[in-house]
């Protein structure tokens, strides 16, 4: 004789009472229908297609923002108290560099030009735009809510990661938002760098089969530069 089927299925041998009170049970542990089973005792039910939470994406900005204001701080850029997620060159590098990506170099950047257009890689964010009170008054936006309040350049970067040189580029929106864009070149692309001009602190960058790069820092950070980007290029 067949016994009665596990699993809240109707069989005759089960008693209407028994199988109500099994029906009842499994309802009120969320089961679909009766023929769905609840996981045994010290089982885990395997949940899918959970979306990733918010809180999971936070974290990982939050986490990334952090490793790129430790690289900051050791390599110099930035002073130790002010390598915090909030620093303006710390949310630039964290959102628009690859996650991957690793600072061996990182200086504020006077002037960029090419010599000729190229299809660099570029990656864009939207950032909170900077206030000063060391411009033009002339450019002072006027405030109801107090003085008037400068709209400040944001510093604009020159970065060399393990395999690309980067450098920024913003311009301030309507809304008085910062618009950053990241340009690269591979380092793959590069045949080598020299210091044009010493005094002004220019370096210049070949790129293969491309144009000629300009780059104006502080004088002094301009054989670093150079030689970086020299010996990146020259080991590939």
């Amino acid at each position: 004789m067949l016994g009665p089927r596990t699993g809240g299925t109707y069989n005759p041998l089960t008693s209407i009472g028994d199988w109500n009170r099994e029906f009842s049970e499994l309802v009120r542990r969320g089961a679909g229908e009766p023929g769905d089973v609840a996981p045994a005792g010290g089982e885990q039910p395997v949940e899918t297609d959970v979306p990733v939470s918010d809180a999971d994406s936070e974290r990982d900005v939050a986490g990334r923002r952090l490793s790129i204001a430790a690289q900051l701080a050791r390599l110099g850029f930035v002073a130790a108290d002010r390598a915090t997620p909030e620093n303006p060159a710390v949310q630039v590098l964290g959102e628009l560099l690859p996650a991957d990506a690793e600072l061996g170099l990182c200086l504020t950047c006077h002037g960029f030009s090419s010599s000729a257009p190229y299809p660099f890689s570029e990656t864009t964010g939207v950032f909170p735009n900077l206030g000063s009170f060391r411009m033009n008054p002339a450019l002072a936006e006027v405030s109801p809510h107090g003085a008037p309040l400068l709209t400040a350049p944001r510093r604009e970067l020159v970065v060399c990661t393990q395999v690309a040189l980067s450098w920024t580029a913003s311009h301030v929106r309507s809304d008085r938002q910062d618009v950053v864009t990241l340009y690269s070149a591979q380092v793959r692309d590069i045949v080598g760098a020299t210091v044009r001009h010493r005094r002004k602190g220019v370096v210049e960058v070949w790129v293969q089969d491309g144009p000629a790069l300009s780059f104006r820092v502080a004088p002094e950070a301009a054989e670093a530069l150079s030689a970086h980007v020299d010996q990146a290029a020259q080991s590939q």
